[in-house]
Order: C-alpha cells, then sequence, then structure tokens
C-alpha cells in the first residue's frame, strides 16, 4: 500500500473524531481503532477487485 493510502486513512479518522467532538457526540478510544480497521479492510477490497479485474 502506498503512504498516501495509510495517512488518507488516519487523516479521515481524525476528521471523524473532530467532527464528533464538535457536535458533542460520546467517542471512546476504541472507535478510532474501529475506524482505522474498517478502512484498511475496504482498501484490500478495492485492491483484491482491482486485481481481479486486472486478470481479466
Amino acid at each position: 500500500m502506498e503512504i498516501g493510502v495509510w495517512f488518507g486513512i488516519l487523516l479521515s479518522a481524525v476528521l471523524a473524531f473532530l467532527l464528533g467532538e464538535f457536535y458533542g457526540q460520546p467517542l471512546h478510544w476504541y472507535l478510532f481503532i474501529v475506524i482505522v480497521v474498517i478502512g484498511f479492510f475496504i482498501q484490500t477490497v478495492i485492491l483484491i477487485l482491482k486485481v481481479k479485474d486486472e486478470g481479466s
């Protein structure tokens, strides 16, 4: 994975937390980890689909 992908996933998790804090939502430390893990999972699925598409 490229460094831009890592940066984008972490930046989106931080922005989600900042937006939640702005609107007064309850935030817990494990939610940040869940957001990051889901971001990497989605990126992995995208990479797998690209490889399958290029193979055909």
